[in-house]
């Protein structure tokens, strides 16, 4: 008797199914794919770092938008008066050329215009240092004066405040031969908001004094300005 011919027979003829997958089964040699959220926590933190940046960004350009920085030929508005020592003479225009002699003292700076209890900051500077059409040391710091009680700027007493930079007289450089070098010598009276923030002040070096700056940190309550042009 044929024993293998006997053992096969008794074998099912049924196609093996123990790999087959019914349908909506899940193969259990791969493992279960996780949804992913649209966005992750990192994606989110990102997100809201972004935006709260651009809003920073925002209210400091409208900031800027309204802040009245210096200009440095004699910009709209209120003028300053100025007058040598003694009330002589009169720089009676803004723009106007005068004799450096003439502004060899500190001069006197009124403005009728304030409040006699507030307190105010008077600024005088060069942009035009060394060279007008080279100005590396813009802006050359000659004279600050900050707690200036507005009842002082009426009577023409600018250093009945507390002097930062003491008063240096216009010294525009001699110009090369065939050329002029004058020099605009610009004064800003600010509003002060709070303590003066003199921190840009360099006691050691008049040169490169970060003039916008100073105003920003200052609350930008330019007031009133003048100007004069002079030269060697």
């Amino acid at each position: 008797m044929n024993i293998d011919r006997l053992m096969n027979s008794g074998k099912s003829t049924r196609p093996e199914q123990g790999n087959k997958k019914s349908p909506g089964q899940k193969d259990p040699k791969k493992p279960a794919t996780k949804t992913k959220s649209s966005l992750t926590n990192q994606d989110k933190t990102v997100m809201s770092t972004s935006v709260f940046i651009v809003c920073i960004f925002l209210m400091f350009w409208e900031g800027l938008k309204a802040c009245q920085l210096p200009q440095d030929n004699c910009p709209p508005g209120a003028t300053l008066t100025l007058a040598s020592p003694g009330g002589g003479a009169v720089y009676s225009k803004c723009g106007d050329t005068i004799n450096k002699s003439v502004a060899k003292e500190t001069p006197q700076v009124k403005f009728q215009n304030v409040q006699p209890d507030s307190l105010y900051t008077l600024v005088m500077a060069d942009p035009d240092a060394p060279f007008k059409d080279n100005p590396t040391q813009k802006y050359w710091l000659h004279w600050m004066v900050t707690n200036i009680k507005g009842s002082n700027l009426m009577d023409g007493n600018a250093l009945g405040g507390d002097v930062v930079m003491a008063y240096i007289p216009p010294t525009p450089p001699k110009p090369e031969p065939g050329t002029t070098n004058p020099h605009r010598y610009m004064f800003y009276l600010l509003e002060q908001t709070d303590e003066p923030d003199t921190s840009l002040v360099n006691p050691e070096w008049r040169g490169k004094f970060r003039l916008d700056d100073f105003v920003i940190n200052n609350g930008c309550q330019i007031v009133a300005s003048f100007q004069y042009t002079t030269s060697f």
